[in-house]
């Protein structure tokens, strides 16, 4: 086996039961880490952990709701108890609801803020505090194409994003010189994610939904989940020790065109 880059690193990872956070477990497991495993749905969280067994790193389950402070809190204790503390926080856990201003409701505008925003700012709020003990660490928070651009019937959510977006921008700010690093990786289509599939199961004609997204992204495909997980690696991993700020578009060009 050859070297492992983030060896006696011990991370967090939200929204880690599927899609984008299991493959960000799987690889920064496959890469030497301890991870926790968060998701609000356990048997998930469990079912990930387990797909890591025989890798060169290891991962716990732990069940959280990011929307609560108690359990933000509770996550980056669990990451002390367990590894003896905390280098790495990955803020994936995500939702999206469809719909605009005019026909979104309260409720589902303020639950989407409360997911993808408000859990951002619980979890980093306590994986800081423990980070400083460690003389720095390093958080990439998992945003969109929509934080970055606007899109049809995405309003609640391209509001929470572009919050994650700027959030990084002032928490890259706020806690450089404590040697903590902050980044946000910015994802398009992605095969085989909750959010996407939801898509295609909704659409009334899901082949012309797919030929319609292909044809936003220059290079002809979407996502894999891999492909993320590697992005967030490389903002997590030491070889990108001098970035702090950096809001990465992983979308196969859709960004530019």
């Amino acid at each position: 086996m050859g070297p492992v880059r983030l060896e006696d690193k011990v991370a967090a990872v939200t929204g880690a039961g599927s899609g984008i956070g299991r493959a960000t477990v799987l690889r920064f497991a496959r890469e030497g880490a301890r991870v926790l495993a968060a998701d609000i749905d356990s048997g998930r969280a469990e079912t990930v952990a387990r797909e890591a067994q025989g890798l060169a790193g290891t991962a716990e389950p732990i069940r959280i709701d990011v929307t609560l402070e108690a359990d933000a809190e509770r996550l980056a204790a669990a990451a002390v108890e367990r590894f003896g503390g905390l280098d790495i926080l990955v803020n994936n856990a995500g939702i999206v609801i469809h719909g605009t201003v005019a026909d979104t409701s309260e409720e589902d505008f303020q639950r989407t803020i409360d997911v993808n925003l408000k859990g951002v700012f619980l979890c980093s709020k306590y994986a800081v505090r423990q980070m400083r003990h460690r003389g720095g660490g390093s958080i990439v928070n998992v945003s969109s194409i929509n934080g970055i651009r606007g899109n049809h019937f995405h309003a609640a959510y391209c509001a929470s994003k572009g919050g994650v977006v700027s959030l990084t921008h002032a928490m890259a700010l706020d806690h450089a010189a404590e040697g903590i690093r902050v980044n946000c990786v910015c994802p398009a289509t992605v095969e085989h994610t909750g959010m996407v599939d939801l898509a295609f199961r909704k659409a009334e004609d899901p082949e012309a939904l797919r030929r319609m997204l292909l044809d936003k992204h220059p290079l002809g495909r979407f996502a894999t989940t891999e492909e993320v997980a590697a992005a967030i690696l490389f903002l997590a991993s030491d070889e990108a020790s001098f970035l702090t700020g950096v809001v990465l578009p992983v979308d196969g060009g859709r960004s530019i065109r």
